[in-house]
């Protein structure tokens, strides 16, 4: 093996040779003088100890031994040339694969659009999928099952880096049932006399609204605990309660009046959602490209979000 790599430039100066079938053709393909050319066929002919070419009127041709050389030496450059491909289809998004962690709701409302968009560009690259919560997409993230993570912040975790890129708004909603609930501010207190409607436990959109309530020294306890945002809409909308929603899950059903945003007294502060990537471990070109243009985009543009650069 050391003495194939040593002595490659003399294999790649014999396979242009064989090919061009004239010393003076192959050195004006490589940049050298024939003489370079000349020599170097000469320092493997005495390295093989083998006659490679023989001088005719119309160049050179190669000899028995030559031929059969050349017939491996081919095969040899020629999957150097398609791995040289492979590699320019990767770096190009030609080819390639790319693996991506996030809930339902945020797949279906945020990434979604946005792979139609990217693959329509990049058509040979492979998108694939991975659902859970926020805690089950930095533990796939962790075992090297996905490239990135789209999750809601903040994540506390020394092994992942994050990078902010979006910004979303909560509110509560109801059916026409609770309408009185819409004629006046309604404080937090209050809205724990109606049946509530959150995500189950563990889920950051639950934390989320526990730690809401713990902020004004209330303790909550739903009626209705679910783990799919399209349950919990549909189940505020036949009027089963109070839901706890991302605004721009809801945006068509507020717009139409099949819900209601209830007008809170308190503040809501904003949440943001992340990219996350294994720390200290290199992403392929295609998830650099991914998340570069997931950035750049505007995902939400539509619903007049800011991107964080």
């Amino acid at each position: 093996m050391i003495y194939i790599i040593e002595n490659l430039d003399l294999y790649r100066v014999f396979y242009i040779t064989a090919t061009e079938k004239s010393f003076s053709l192959a050195a004006k393909k490589m940049f050298l003088t024939q003489p370079s050319v000349s020599h170097s066929i000469k320092q493997l002919e005495e390295k093989l100890d083998t006659l490679l070419f023989v001088r005719t009127s119309k160049g050179v041709r190669l000899t028995k031994e030559g031929e059969m050389l050349f017939h491996f030496v081919e095969q040899a450059f020629h999957f150097i040339e398609k791995g040289e491909k492979k590699v320019n289809e990767l770096k190009n998004l030609m080819s390639g694969e790319i693996s991506i962690g996030s809930s339902d709701s945020l797949c279906k409302h945020y990434l979604l659009p946005h792979i139609k968009t990217f693959t329509d560009k990049y058509p040979q690259v492979q998108i694939q999928l991975k659902h859970g919560t926020t805690p089950n997409i930095i533990e796939l993230l962790k075992k090297g099952k996905i490239d990135l993570g789209i999750v809601h912040l903040p994540i506390e975790d020394n092994q992942v880096d994050v990078t902010e890129f979006i910004n979303i708004h909560s509110c509560f909603v109801v059916s026409s049932k609770y309408k009185k609930l819409l004629k006046n501010e309604v404080s937090l207190k209050e809205l724990l006399t109606y049946p509530l409607i959150t995500f189950s436990k563990n889920s950051s959109s639950r934390k989320f609204i526990e730690a809401l309530f713990k902020k004004h020294d209330l303790t909550i306890e739903p009626e209705i605990e679910l783990g799919s945002v399209d349950l919990l809409i549909e189940c505020s909308k036949i009027g089963l309660g109070v839901g706890f929603v991302t605004k721009e899950f809801v945006t068509e059903e507020l717009e139409q009046n099949l819900l209601y945003e209830v007008n809170l007294q308190e503040d809501i502060p904003v949440r943001k959602l992340g990219i996350v990537t294994l720390k200290n471990t290199p992403i392929s070109v295609g998830s650099k490209k991914f998340i570069k243009s997931m950035k750049k985009k505007g995902l939400i543009k539509k619903h007049h979000e800011m991107y964080i650069q």
